[in-house]
Formats: C-alpha cells, structure tokens, sequence
C-alpha cells in the first residue's frame, strides 16, 4: 500500500484566482508511479504549469511549464485527464485536445476525429480513456450509437461502432425522450456509463450488454458522478482484530 504524503502548496502569484489539482497514476515495471499536476486560474498567461512526481515517499518537481490559456481541469470523472506514458491528455474544447508531455514539457494539440464534437456545457458526449498500445480512446456517443476511436502514432482509428437501439428496447427503455450521456469510462474503453433520463446503465463493450444499474428515486434528486473502480475478485479482506480467523465459519 502506498501512503500519499500531503500535496505540494502552490506558489501563489498575484495574477491567479485559483488553482486545479489533479492526481494521476500509471502503471510500470516497478509498480504504481504517481504524478501530481497544478494547473493555475488565470487572466494572463504569465504562470506556469507545475507538475511533482512522488519518489520515495516525497513530491519532488519534475518541470513547470508556462500556462495556456485556455487550459482547463474539467472536475467531472468522464471529461477528467488521462495519463498514458509519458503524455497527459486534456479535453479542453469542443474540437481538440492538449496534449502535455511530460519528457519534453511541452504542449501540442490533437484535432477530434472528423465529424465528432464534444458537444455544449451538459451534453456529455465524449471522454477519453487510457489504452494499452500506448495511446488514448475518444469514446462518442450521437443519438443511440456509441463509436469508439483509438489515437495512436499520430492518428484516429474507428475500432468500433455500437448501436444501443435494440438494449434500449430490451430495458423498455426505448420509448424515453430523454438523450443518452456518457458518466464514466474504464481503461481501454471495456466499460462504459451512461446517464439516460433517471437510470445509471452499464455497457460491457467486449459483451455487447447493456444492464441498468440505478435508477434516482424521487427523493434521490439527481444521478450523480460515477467512479468505476478495477479489484481482484473475489476480494480478500484482512481479519477483524480480535476477531474469528478469516474464512470461518
């Protein structure tokens, strides 16, 4: 278990309003490795990006680079940034995507695959999700058809298209007029949530199945964030103190 000592307080300049933080991980040969990101709220574009590494218990700067203007940390799981080597990959507007290299510290931009568009403020139709071969998945969704798109090398590959259509009408869901949106997308796109009027669903994209998995109650109020979580199953817990040894009966 690795303990994450307290984050870095940023260096505070007169021209910011706020700051955005963000934790990110990936894996590796020798495990975890955890990166720490500052992003500064800014009128001007005098400050700068600071970006920590976390060696042996300690966050120690790896490179501050100067801000872009229009960068910005969405607070929403399905729109948050993905870590994938040694790239971070940020939605930032409606047709591109910044790209931050944390070899280099420097920042590009990736153009949307044609005919995909992020949508306005609550739509919720595209994020992004990390991918094994070294590259980024933009998942979209337009009406019911979902299209799964993987950047690699410089380039946009449609790897999948699905149509919900006849899930929905096995849901009994069909009939609604309310619009699918995305809520959550596992790692390497196999799993993804979606928000369609009062119901959380889950779609299992290797098994074509789309489940409900929640519905908001009326004293629920609203459907909220969701934060899918990957673990060894069945999971092993640890004994109770004092308590009968695991796996009794």
């Amino acid at each position: 278990m690795t303990f994450v000592p307290a984050r870095p307080r940023p260096k505070i300049h007169s021209s910011v309003h706020a700051y955005q933080e963000e934790i990110l991980t990936k894996e590796g040969e020798g495990g975890l490795s955890y990166l720490y990101m500052l992003v500064p709220y800014t009128r001007e574009r005098e400050d700068e990006v600071q970006v920590y590494m976390l060696k042996d218990g300690v966050w120690c700067t790896h490179g501050n680079l100067p801000v872009d203007g229009k960068l910005y940390l969405s607070r929403r799981p399905d729109e948050g940034p993905v870590l994938v080597d040694n790239k971070i990959y940020i939605a930032v507007d409606r047709s591109e995507i910044t790209v931050l290299d944390l070899t280099s510290l420097s920042f590009s931009e990736i153009q949307l695959p044609q005919g995909v568009d992020r949508g306005g403020i609550g739509e919720r139709s595209t994020s992004l999700a990390r991918a094994d071969a070294a590259g980024v998945y933009l998942i979209h969704v337009k009406e019911l058809q979902i299209r799964l798109w993987l950047h690699k090398e410089g380039d946009w590959l449609l790897v999948d298209t699905i149509c919900l259509r006849e899930m929905l009408a096995s849901l009994s869901m069909l009939g609604s007029n309310a619009s699918l949106r995305i809520k959550s997308v596992g790692d390497n796109a196999e799993v993804v949530f979606l928000e369609m009027g009062r119901c959380a669903l889950h779609l299992d994209v290797k098994c074509r199945t789309l489940r409900k998995v929640y519905e908001v109650t009326e004293e629920g109020g609203y459907l909220g964030d969701i934060y899918p979580v990957m673990m060894i199953w069945p999971p092993a817990f640890p004994a109770p103190k004092d308590g009968p040894a695991r796996g009794a009966m």
